[in-house]
């Protein structure tokens, strides 16, 4: 990323140099590697270590003359904002951040553009005065403006089934409507949503996203606009528009620049209209590493001992939207090769794997997964992977499965890895085909990775962290003072301190006393406190180490984990 070094890379390293920022040495360090390189001496210097674009900025704006700002302090103003275009904005790396009766005051990367600064006179009418700010916060800022207020010309939408064409006469009928949902869902997109949530409240329309597991407010509109929302995408998912007293749901497919996505729709009646729920699914051709799971070195080697058993069931669990499916494609991935027969039974096929047979499960149609199973076991599988264990015949297929020699991988829902045992029998398995079945359950969470921009360090005595963490395990941790890390919010990410999320995972491996315990139907907290004897590390145990090694916050632990 070119930093704010528009004028001659000597006299932008001299300043440097006078400024103290840097020293002669480390100027003419970078002066050699520019020699062979394209970059420019600010982002040579900055790559380096030896200053930061902050320091660039601030250089630049004393040799110009023009006050220096920091968009994630000051923020953007969005009234401002739109007095350009997007393609404005991204051609000549400007945004407006705020204004008065007569000043537009505007982030420039070059604030002696005199042709830009006329353009923009003429096009708002105000006076134009430039401002110098980081590049990074100014590119930032930038690529969200033009997130959100992009055109859709390069949005597509390709059905999921025939019975699911939109109907063209609605689309030339209702255009606003077309427009508005198209680009919330391109807005979605860009932004990296998992979740669209549209709601009609007593005096106005409001959209959110949930990103990186949490829901942000994006949009407000008018209530009027709202009917004809919910009626485009009904159409879009093929559900019925003039039914309104009871959920739908419904199904699409679209295709984004080079990106296609499922799009499952629900809606619910609401007392002042109904609610809409997207929930957006990527066809992803790429491979997700186990490693890029970041289990951390204690919990790893169990799970691969267990992943290559030669069979067995292997249970995944966590809530929704807590990362089970990529932890089971990941898992796929490693164990699974062109020796081997492997199928998976899915609702829906989430992520496309070349040399795996994937079967698209239709409740309608009577493919359930329990059906499928049935069907897949007389495939001659190796390997077989049921999307969700949802009924207590789909655990039985799956468990006699692992029995006969197949290695079975699915998810559950539990809220921690000794909860699925009796999760199990409560379902109708026998504790003894579990115990002879059942090779480990791994639990998980997903929790937001602070942003690694702005978070900020601090310190924090044993005692005290101790008060927040009362099972603090004292032999991993025995200093009297840590460095722990907080969020801050930037422009980057968004204002929210998080950029990112990564899972916390617990493993209980079901050892020989496991399998007494189990067939004398043990509770769940007697199959924990045995398991923790044996070496698992809990959800909270992880979260704390997560915490320990600066890659998340104790507040967002405290969120996640009980």
């Amino acid at each position: 990323m070119a930093n704010n070094n528009l004028i001659i890379p000597g006299s932008m390293g001299s300043r440097l140099v006078a400024a103290g920022i840097i020293t002669e040495e480390q100027l003419a360090e970078a002066l050699e590697i520019q020699k062979t390189s394209k970059e420019l001496i600010g982002t040579i210097l900055t790559q380096l270590g030896y200053c930061t674009e902050e320091d660039i900025a601030k250089t630049l704006a004393k040799k110009t003359g023009y006050k220096y700002v920091s968009i994630n302090e000051i923020g953007v103003n969005v009234s401002a904002a739109n007095l350009i275009t997007p393609e404005m904005a991204l051609r000549n790396h400007i945004l407006p951040l705020y204004q008065d009766e007569k000043t537009l005051y505007v982030a420039m990367k070059n604030p002696n553009d005199i042709i830009t600064i006329d353009n923009l006179h003429l096009m708002t009418g105000l006076e134009i005065c430039p401002l110098v700010a980081p590049d990074m916060e100014l590119t930032a800022a930038i690529e969200n403006f033009a997130n959100m207020n992009s055109s859709l010309d390069n949005y597509d939408e390709d059905d999921a089934s025939d019975d699911q064409n939109v109907s063209e006469e609605f689309s030339i009928d209702d255009k606003p409507a077309v427009l508005l949902v198209n680009q919330i869902i391109n807005n979605a997109i860009k932004a990296g949503a998992s979740d669209i949530h549209v709601e009609a409240l007593e005096k106005h329309m409001r959209v959110r996203f949930r990103i990186d597991g949490v829901l942000q407010e994006v949009m407000q509109n008018q209530i009027k606009l709202f009917p004809s929302v919910v009626s485009r995408v009904k159409v879009l998912g093929g559900m019925d528009i003039a039914e309104k007293r009871i959920p739908q749901d419904g199904r699409a497919t679209v295709r984004f620049e080079d990106r296609t996505l499922d799009i499952r729709i629900a809606t619910m009646p609401t007392v002042y209209g109904e609610k809409i729920v997207m929930r957006l699914l990527e066809r992803s051709q790429g491979v997700v590493k186990l490693h890029d799971l970041h289990f951390s070195e204690r919990q790893f080697p169990r799970f691969e001992k267990a992943i290559h058993m030669p069979y067995g069931f292997l249970l995944v669990t966590g809530p929704t939207g807590s990362g089970k499916s990529t932890t089971l494609y990941a898992t796929l991935a490693e164990i699974s090769s062109d020796d081997k027969n492997t199928i998976t039974l899915e609702d829906p096929v989430e992520r496309r794997m070349a040399g795996i047979n994937q079967v698209q499960m239709n409740n309608r149609a009577g493919m359930t997964f329990a059906a499928a199973l049935r069907s897949v076991l007389r495939s001659d599988p190796d390997i077989v992977m049921v999307g969700e264990i949802r009924d207590g015949e789909t655990a039985k297929i799956a468990v006699e499965a692992a029995l006969t020699g197949h290695m079975v991988l699915s998810t559950l829902h539990t809220n921690d890895a000794p909860g699925a045992v009796t999760r199990l029998n409560e379902m109708g398995v026998e504790p003894f085909l579990v115990t002879s079945s059942l090779v480990g359950v791994l639990a998980q969470r997903l929790v937001r990775r602070l942003c690694p921009k702005c978070k900020e360090a601090y310190q924090i005595k044993r005692d005290d962290l101790l008060k927040i963490f009362p099972d603090l395990p004292l032999d991993e941790y025995p200093d009297e003072e840590f460095t722990l890390y907080k969020p801050k919010g930037c422009i980057t990410c968004n204002n929210t301190g998080y950029k990112g999320r990564e899972a916390v995972f617990e493993f209980l491996t079901v050892t020989e006393e496991m399998k007494e315990l189990i067939l004398d139907r043990a509770n769940a907290a007697a199959i924990k406190e045995l398991a923790i004897k044996q070496g698992m590390h809990t959800l909270k145990d992880e979260g704390i180490y997560k915490v320990m090694h600066g890659k998340t916050s104790i507040e967002e632990i405290l969120r996640v984990i009980v």
